[in-house]
């Protein structure tokens, strides 16, 4: 047979992939079976995948349906007789690229009329919080209402981070009632990791004896440009010809992101490649460096930290950020990013960390903890019990 496409790769036909899924269900077992529906779907980020990992072996199939009116026709087709799980992560796509205020609340009516919808026909909704507001949030007001409002349609609310509830409390409520925890899970095995920190450093032309500050991934202004450059400006005025900032990621086109990569480009410790870095070349990138630095104005869990504990880098971040310092005790250095150099001492310091192995032993220890076959199954045993329990 000839095979001309991949279940789960076309919204088109995201409804009859998720059908297709029921003949592979053991309709013998204990626990009734269920879809999950996940949307959006994210394919640069292998994030959905790590943390689906074991569902079916809880007789849970999951299934791409790319948007909230997929879900719902899908939910009205077999929801009746079949537990339906929508799945929403990023609830930007509630007012993306919304040109008004007004658009924007058009959009988001239209975006919780068809949850309300989905939850009368008999649908289960699940929201994980992965960030307290979009990123480039234009229009607070609107997203604080999708926010409220999923919040209260949700039947459960996966979080990752301890201090969830207290970062979004003053935007909006999460109930503890319907709140289950699951930390976000590292990416071991997701990308290519066979070469050696000399290796990756001859690839780059850096020299051995460098500290070298790494930011990787889409450059953007919430990730504190301004704020690194300056501090990375004031850290080589301290310690000059010791540190390298390597900066990997496409600029988003924004004034800040604009006025970063001149920055970067005139700077003589700073190495940029300036474009989506290819799967293969992440490795370069995290094996040549010493540190990761994620100096994020607003972060509640960072996929940034959890790739660079992938790969045992310490890191530099705010205090404000939603991992906790317990968690990160032994190779995080946090600091207050109200201080005056805060960021720059705190750069300073993690040069500190790389004098013995114990900072990326702890790193990798870190990471081990979130292995991702261990979150998967903890996401998936978590499901598989809500399903189970009386409603």
């Amino acid at each position: 047979m000839l095979i001309t496409r991949l279940l789960g790769r076309d919204k088109g036909g995201a409804v009859d992939d998720a059908v297709r899924e029921l003949s592979v269900f053991d309709w013998t077992g204990a626990s009734r079976p269920a879809l999950l529906g996940y949307a959006p779907v994210a394919r640069g980020n292998p994030y959905q995948q790590l943390i689906y990992d074991r569902l079916p072996d809880s007789g849970i199939r999951p299934v791409a349906l790319y948007d909230t009116a997929t879900a719902l026709e899908l939910t009205r087709l077999i929801g009746r007789d079949v537990d339906v799980v929508t799945h929403l992560h990023w609830l930007s796509v509630a007012t993306q690229d919304a040109p008004t205020e007004a658009a924007a609340r058009t959009q988001a009516d239209a975006y919780l009329a068809e949850l309300e919808q989905l939850v009368d026909a008999g649908g289960l909704l699940l929201w994980t919080v992965h960030n307290v507001l979009p990123h480039d949030s234009e229009f607070t007001d609107v997203d604080v209402h999708v926010r409220r409002r999923v919040a209260d349609l949700a039947h459960r609310i996966h979080v990752m981070s301890p201090r969830t509830r207290e970062l979004c409390a003053p935007y909006f409520d999460i109930p503890q009632d319907k709140v289950f925890s699951v930390a976000h899970p590292s990416y071991h095995g997701a990308y290519p990791d066979h070469i050696s920190q000399l290796t990756a450093r001859q690839m780059l032309g850096i020299s051995p004896g460098a500290v070298v500050h790494v930011m990787l991934g889409a450059i953007k202004a919430y990730k504190g440009l301004p704020e690194l450059q300056d501090a990375f400006d004031e850290l080589t005025r301290r310690e000059p010809g010791r540190h390298v900032l390597l900066v990997a990621g496409n600029p988003d086109g924004s004034d800040e992101a604009e006025a970063f990569q001149r920055w970067a480009l005139r700077h003589g410790s700073v190495l940029a490649d300036l474009r989506k870095i290819p799967v293969e070349d992440v490795q370069v990138y995290l094996r040549a460096a010493d540190v990761a630095v994620l100096p994020y104005r607003r972060s509640l869990n960072s996929g940034a930290l959890a790739l660079s504990c992938t790969f045992g880098l310490p890191a530099v971040l705010p205090s404000s950020s939603g991992e906790s310092d317990e968690a990160l005790s032994g190779f995080a250095v946090t600091y207050d990013a109200d201080e005056q150099h805060g960021l720059a001492d705190a750069m300073q310091s993690a040069g500190t960390l790389l004098a013995t192995d114990t900072a990326r032993a702890a790193s990798e220890e870190f990471s081990a903890s979130h292995h991702r076959d261990l979150v998967a199954r903890q996401f998936a045993d978590a499901v598989r019990t809500w399903l189970d329990a009386p409603r």
